[in-house]
């Protein structure tokens, strides 16, 4: 529809037809005229500051409340024409200064919805930082589309997954020394919190902007960011400190601290700017876990971290702060951790600290927190350590760590400062241990429902239920771990870490939201269900691209097997099969004998491989003919196989994808030697064992549930269920199982494993 300012080019012009029709409104389409406003680029936001100042259209009407209802419905009409965040800036800073306070609030709801819209939109395109203008230098930029930000959504930022972690990034992009940024800071760090904190029980969206708080600390640590760092700090209780640091216990471990360089420099960062109660706490919170998960996974590249922290950082820059007076119980907690532990794996380094620590402390003992009415058991032992040490010989330069341990004993009872025992530790970490590869069912944890993604979680759990492939994943190695960097995560970095997750987590649940978020579209972006099967080979095969030719090999073995076209024209005299080159295959497609009423696997893997009649012009006869056969002809099956059932065919009078209930009874062993009636075949090659299998319950393809049944590996007769979070055992044999799987309970995916562990090779 034309508007009065089509017929004019310039802005000045522009301006001009605003002012000279402002009071002739009533008959126009203000939408279309705000719609034209909003896309006349460049000059858009200056023609937009100016209808908003005249109030065009009377779009912010402050009238009484019986022309709210009309106001708003003009005004939403407005609004969702908006296509930049610059123009709901405008908008947000307009209705601060002009509208009734009553108003603001609806308006600024409606801008709210629309800039939820945008940013969505901007997410797909992957043009998210340029919109927030978090790319630029400009602070004056980026401190108005905080500003819109925080006043449109204060209370719900989850309504894309990533703005929350984009709202962390002014913390480190504004200026450190101005006033304004820091004012700024602390109003956005609020802001954060508030979401965090939400109503009631946490929901799924406030665990993972609490993760994305934590995580991001971490990182302002380790660049260096100081007043981000000690603004977001500061303002989180010690309670929820401990409780994050306790959800994500193995995520901190494994994502953060599992190099020493790198560990150092993120507890130096805590510390930098100021050391806080909470500082300490974390860092002592995370020392513990280094010291436990050492002893868990038998790694002595976690001791070693522990060792690294103790000379590099204990022993100099938290020693040198003992006489803090308002951290010291929490400092010195800290201290003895370190000293009582040390003491009892290493001596050396211990020795040579000793002239440090007499030094450290012999100071701090001037300080008024040493007086009597301050003292306690650990100062006391502290102080009881320098009084040792100062009553040693020149030339007994050396400290009994036995009688170290037992002074703390005789001060503290009940002594919480654990003698480390690294005594057990192997010396490298390239061997998994293979009890912890076969945990017990019932230590089983379930992986977090994103909103239906039960489709991402049933392949995740089937494929972590790949003996092979979940040691391939576990076993990986990165090139940028050993880099003194925090690595930015990756789908096989992401993936690798979830596996290990899984591994090594004792209670509760993962959540797969990070390796979502490194998906293909539309996995990554959506909400919708989407379909079990091309998940599965999406995923497995964009990890094969991931990996480094040396490493595709082995992959290929464990899911991809090869097979060829055959062609056999019987119109040519010697009808010799012509036969194309190999191609890789991943997973074999199983479709229904329609002319059957019993189904049965066998015939269904025998259909796929069968002999088809099609139409071809012969490329040794040259004619054309539907005397041709095209068949494919299996040349490797991989050690993993999973077959599809294809249960949804077209409906074209309802345009709708209905679903086949017909059962398929379960081979829970097949032998390829009586499938294709080649006793040739090498036997041990030959067996392959139903070992997962993922049921779609539900009618038809746009709704559902999917759930994985998968056996424990141990207990071959005990099947697992994985639904979501929930876990639990099913105490059937096979034959048991089959029969009770409700109709709409069917299987969709079935995953077998070759007995031998050994792809299987057709000698055709």
């Amino acid at each position: 529809m034309s508007t009065p300012l089509d017929n004019v080019t310039t802005l000045k012009d522009k301006i001009k037809v605003l002012d000279d029709i402002k009071n002739q409104t009533k008959n126009l389409d203000l939408q279309a005229i705000y719609k034209h406003i909003h896309n006349v680029g460049q000059d858009s936001h200056q023609l937009l500051e100016h209808a908003l100042k005249i109030n065009f259209g009377n779009v912010l009407r402050n009238q009484g409340s019986n022309d709210q209802t009309e106001a708003l419905q003009v005004f939403k009409k407005v609004c969702e024409t908006a296509r930049d965040l610059n123009h709901i800036c405008i908008y947000v800073k307009q209705i601060q200064n002009n509208s009734r306070q009553d108003l603001q609030k609806v308006y600024l709801k409606e801008l709210g919805f629309q800039t939820e819209k945008l940013i969505t939109e901007f997410r797909k395109q992957g043009t998210i930082i340029q919109q927030l203008r978090l790319d630029t230098n400009d602070i004056t930029k980026q401190r108005f589309m905080i500003e819109m930000i925080t006043t449109l959504c204060p209370q719900d930022l989850g309504f894309n997954p990533e703005l929350f972690s984009l709202m962390l990034i002014p913390f480190k992009c504004l200026h450190k020394a101005d006033p304004t940024d820091i004012s700024l800071l602390e109003r956005l760090a609020d802001v954060l919190l508030s979401q965090c904190n939400g109503q009631g029980i946490a929901n799924q969206n406030q665990v993972h902007d609490w993760l994305a708080l934590l995580t991001g600390i971490i990182q302002y640590a380790y660049e260096g960011n100081s007043i981000g760092l000690f603004i977001l700090l500061r303002k989180i209780p010690d309670q929820h400190i401990s409780e994050l640091l306790y959800r994500h216990k193995y995520y901190m471990l494994l994502n953060y601290f599992n190099n020493l360089k790198v560990a150092l420099k993120i507890f130096q960062g805590l510390t930098f700017y100021s050391i806080t109660q909470q500082s300490i706490f974390f860092i002592r919170t995370i020392s513990q876990f280094l010291y436990e998960y050492a002893l868990e996974i038998r790694s002595k590249q976690y001791s070693d971290i522990l060792k690294y922290i103790y000379q590099e950082f204990i022993l100099t820059t938290m020693l040198g702060n003992i006489q803090m007076v308002h951290y010291s119980a929490e400092l010195i907690d800290l201290l003895l951790f370190y000293i009582v532990g040390m003491s009892s794996i290493d001596q050396d380094p211990f020795l040579k600290s000793l002239d440090l620590l007499y030094a450290r402390l012999k100071q701090a003992s001037t300080y008024k927190i040493f007086n009597k009415e301050f003292a306690n058991q650990r100062i006391q032992f502290l102080l009881t350590v320098a009084i040792y040490y100062n009553g040693l010989n020149t030339d007994e330069q050396y400290l009994n760590v036995v009688k170290i341990y037992q002074i703390a004993n005789q001060l503290n009872p009940n002594n919480k400062y654990i003698q480390w025992n690294f005594s057990q530790l192997i010396e490298q970490q390239s061997q998994i241990d293979q009890n912890i590869l076969l945990r017990d069912s019932k230590d089983f944890v379930g992986l977090e429902n994103l909103t239906n993604t039960c489709f991402m979680n049933s392949i995740l759990q089937s494929l972590y239920m790949t003996q092979s492939f979940r040691k391939f994943v576990i076993q990986l190695k990165f090139t940028d771990q050993s880099l003194q960097l925090i690595p930015y995560p990756s789908k096989l970095s992401s993936l690798q870490k979830l596996f290990l997750l899984l591994t090594y987590q004792k209670q509760g649940y993962c959540s797969p939201y990070e390796l979502k978020r490194q998906l293909r579209e539309p996995y990554s972006n959506t909400n919708d269900q989407q379909d079990v099967s091309e998940f599965a080979h999406h995923f497995l095969e964009d990890l094969l691209e991931l990996l480094p030719k040396h490493l595709q090999i082995p992959m290929e073995k464990i899911f991809f097997g090869y097979h060829r076209s055959c062609i056999e024209c019987f119109n040519c005299p010697k009808r010799q099969p012509a036969y194309r080159p190999k191609e890789k295959f991943l997973g074999i497609d199983l479709h229904f004998n329609e002319d059957e009423d019993n189904q049965d696997l066998y015939d269904m893997i025998r259909k796929a491989y069968e002999k088809e009649q099609i139409e071809f012009t012969c490329d040794k006869c040259n004619q054309r003919t539907d005397r041709v056969y095209k068949s494919q002809q299996l040349i490797q099956i991989p050690s993993v196989l999973f077959m599809i059932v294809h249960r949804f065919t077209f409906n074209a009078a309802t345009q709708t994808m209905n679903k086949m209930l017909t059962k398929v009874p379960f081979r829970f062993q097949i032998d390829f030697r009586d499938i294709f009636n080649q006793k040739k075949l090498n036997s041990k090659d030959c067996i392959y064992d139903l070992y997962a299998f993922i049921v779609h319950m539900g009618k038809n393809s746009y709704s559902g549930h999917y759930i994985c049944y998968a056996r424990q590996l141990n207990k071959p007769d005990v099947w697992v269920t994985f639904d979501d979070t929930m876990i639990s055992n099913l105490e059937y044999d096979s034959d048991q199982l089959d029969k009770e799987l409700i109709a709409e309970e069917t299987p969709y995916l079935l995953f077998y494993q070759n007995q031998s562990g050994q792809p299987l090779i057709f000698n055709n």
